[in-house]
């Protein structure tokens, strides 16, 4: 069950990414393929997308290698999970009118904004052992959120280029930018801190039950 599941949710997340980079290539006013392959990789959603595509994948394919191992850490995959559910929230509020996004593009957004979280925060829900994350976990997963948000400045800065607008340093000033960053962060350590307890309090139940039943059978 979980490596069919994990094997289908891989599948339509590099769908998702390859259509998505697909479109960004295909702009007829667009920076050429190699910048619009930087644009492309730009995004916290194509960061967060690939990711999860690749914790999907690697533990299937890879179980013994680093990537695999690494990928297939419950306090990896938390963090993973912080970054897909702020990557649903964000478009769901504020993102989702932006634009006028029809067939392909409505179907890229809809699967990397709302399929690949979900089928993500599933896997987490059902397959990811509870109870081993740690708190220092919170911290860690800031280190590539707050990496994008240096390089969201550095290449705005070169090329006048944001990939949101919350982030446009060049509309918003870099006060009013740095404050949205800062919320940015903010919603993730919130976002991580509410998994933890989580994870906590399923670990804590599945423990009792198993050991109400050792009694049940004592």
């Amino acid at each position: 069950m979980k490596r069919t599941f994990r094997a289908i949710a891989a599948a339509i997340g590099f769908v998702a990414l390859g259509l998505q980079w697909w479109l960004e290539v295909g702009l007829p006013k667009g920076p050429g393929l190699i910048g619009s392959t930087v644009n492309f990789f730009s995004y916290f959603t194509i960061f967060a997308n690939t990711v999860a595509a690749f914790a999907m994948l690697m533990p299937l394919i890879a179980a013994d290698s680093w990537a695999g191992r690494f990928l297939a850490r419950p306090s990896v995959r938390t963090a993973v999970a912080s970054y897909m559910i702020v990557v649903g929230v964000t478009y769901f509020l504020f993102l989702r009118h932006i634009g006028d996004d029809q067939d392909w593009e409505r179907v890229a957004d809809q699967l990397m904004h709302y399929a690949t979280p979900a089928l993500f925060m599933i896997d987490w829900l059902a397959f990811v052992p509870k109870g081993n994350v740690p708190w220092t976990m919170i911290g860690t997963s800031l280190v590539a959120p707050i990496l994008y948000g240096i390089w969201t400045t550095v290449l705005g800065a070169l090329t006048n280029w944001y990939p949101y607008p919350f982030f446009n340093a060049s509309k918003l000033g870099h006060q009013k930018t740095s404050v949205n960053m800062a919320i940015f962060v903010g919603v993730l350590i919130g976002v991580a801190l509410t998994l933890v307890v989580i994870d906590r309090i399923i670990g804590s139940l599945q423990r009792r039950a198993v050991s109400d039943a050792d009694h049940g059978a004592g």
